[in-house]
């Protein structure tokens, strides 16, 4: 196991952290800005600018998420791209989306299944698109 945690390429896990930060930017500040506020019941609020544990959590766990999935690679010995795709797809529904729904089920969320219905897509996208950048910069 130790093996598999000193080859992680961690440009790699930078890239693709970065990667995962800028389509979060996207995804929830362009293309589902109004539904994401909707889910959180937050459309009538005026719109502010987004403060600095907005910007660098994500982006921090996220780091966290994709340096997991290095490991998972590195251990698996996987380097085929297929077998990296499948691995984000477990990774991304598996894990991330079903611990997004799970959070999202408190009462505390309003709209708990149209929440998830934004953040799992999102989730299993970035997670194939890390997944992807660490098998092919590996």
């Amino acid at each position: 196991m130790l093996n598999a945690l000193l080859s992680i390429n961690w440009l790699a896990v930078l890239a693709a952290s970065v990667l995962n930060f800028l389509l979060g930017g996207v995804w929830f500040m362009v293309l589902f800005k109004r539904q994401y506020a909707v889910a959180l019941e937050l459309d009538d609020a005026p719109d502010q600018k987004p403060g600095l544990l907005f910007i660098v959590g994500p982006f921090l766990c996220g780091l966290v998420t994709i340096a997991t999935t290095a490991f998972l690679l590195r251990l698996l010995s996987i380097s085929d791209l297929t077998d990296g795709l499948i691995l984000g797809a477990i990774v991304g529904l598996g894990f991330i989306g079903a611990t997004t729904v799970n959070i999202a089920i408190n009462p505390k969320f309003p709209r708990p299944f149209f929440y998830s219905a934004i953040n799992v897509p999102y989730f299993l996208i970035a997670s194939l698109i890390a997944s992807a950048v660490l098998v092919l910069m590996a």
